[in-house]
């Protein structure tokens, strides 16, 4: 059980108008105060990673009190977005998030247009400011990068490759996934829509060129069933086929009707486990250390207790 990612869509509110894109939208978001709850409900019930994601996470003002307070609790934690936020966010960030996940579906404006949207058409130089940011700024937060596949770049995917590759920054992951025709990607299947086979021929010969890259896909098979999601009303869905399956509700549901629902379910196991197997490859676990120090300040700060004596006797001893 604490070895699943749940995806917690924190809103469903996005304005790109992502041509792909797999969201339930018009969902009513949650207040701050009954998801941070929520979280601890997680976490008394043995989850231990959570993933924040959208619509647009970063859309809502108090996204890194998700994330700061699942970090408080003891989860791993995932933020997966466009990344327009994440440099003038990354001090914030920096102590509390494990991984981030970012797109990148195209070097040059009129393939991210046609995949994407007009809005996300200059999604490759986020990426380049980013990878391109990070080398000189202490950064601890794992980089994953994900690409999804349709009929708009499947034959510039070595150009992606070899764009990224030459980016001063190292990735730790990153997840190549066949266009799934789910949620508003549903209208725009003919579109994007590619034949398995060839994507997975592609990929197969991507990995071959590039040893080095930490390349992994997944088809639309392998992907459905393969995530656990809750909706900003707490609604636990999984992907079923080009719909979405209802799992139970965390708010009203009992701890052990979801649990039964999630993990009573082998094949929901077993294609989580391979879809999300990239979460072991973390580079920065030294980084928990300072983590676990963050968390002892902030609890101790919240008790009204002056936090400087806690650094001063704690620290000397974990680096022992």
């Amino acid at each position: 059980m604490s070895n699943l990612l749940l995806d917690f869509r924190i809103t469903s509110h996005c304005n790109l108008g992502c041509d792909l894109c797999f969201r339930n939208p018009g969902i009513k978001d949650s207040s701050l105060s009954n998801a941070l709850n929520i979280i601890e409900r997680m976490y008394n019930m043995g989850f231990r990673r959570i993933g924040f994601t959208g619509g647009e996470p970063t859309s809502r003002v108090d996204y890194i009190h998700f994330i700061e307070h699942a970090k408080q609790m003891g989860f791993m934690t995932y933020l997966s977005t466009v990344g327009h936020r994440f440099i003038m966010d990354h001090e914030r960030l920096n102590p509390v998030l494990d991984w981030v996940g970012l797109p990148i579906d195209g070097i040059d404006k009129r393939v991210n247009s046609d995949i994407r949207s007009d809005k996300m058409s200059n999604q490759h130089r986020v990426i380049k400011s980013i990878l391109s940011w990070l080398p000189n700024n202490n950064n601890h937060i794992n980089i994953k990068l994900t690409t999804v596949v349709s009929q708009s770049n499947i034959n510039m995917l070595n150009d992606i490759v070899n764009w990224v590759e030459a980016l001063p920054y190292k990735i730790q992951a990153w997840r190549f996934y066949q266009f799934c025709p789910l949620g508003v990607g549903k209208e725009k299947r003919e579109k994007l829509e590619i034949n398995t086979d060839l994507f997975s021929y592609k990929m197969n010969m991507l990995k071959q060129q590039y040893p080095c890259m930490p390349i992994s896909w997944a088809t639309f098979e392998e992907r459905d069933k393969a995530n656990v999601v809750m909706e900003p009303n707490f609604d636990i869905i999984i992907p079923d086929g080009e719909n979405y399956t209802l799992l139970g509700n965390m708010l009203t549901d009992t701890p052990e009707k979801i649990i039964n629902a999630i993990f009573g379910n082998n094949e929901i196991m077993k294609k989580c486990k391979n879809n999300r197997f990239w979460l072991e490859n973390r580079e920065f676990t030294a980084w928990d250390i300072t983590i676990f120090i963050w968390i002892l300040g902030r609890q101790i700060k919240k008790n009204a207790i002056m936090k400087d004596h806690l650094f001063i006797y704690v620290y000397p001893g974990i680096l022992e």
